[in-house]
């Protein structure tokens, strides 16, 4: 068991690094709120998807 836990780093770079991956994780899941909750109407993904779905009908006709 030595061996194994010999090779890993200082408690404290350990408690770091899951600190700075908790921080990164979360300010991702808000940038990505803030994103969608502020993108303007025809940013959207469903209006864009209505659009491209209009203008194929459009062709057809």
């Amino acid at each position: 068991m030595d061996r194994f836990l010999g090779f890993l780093p200082a408690r404290g770079a350990l408690i770091s690094a899951a600190v700075y991956g908790i921080v990164c994780y979360s300010s991702l899941k808000i940038s990505e709120k803030m994103t969608s909750s502020y993108s303007l109407p025809w940013q959207k993904e469903e209006n864009r998807k209505f659009r491209e779905k209009m203008k194929k009908m459009e062709e057809k006709k």
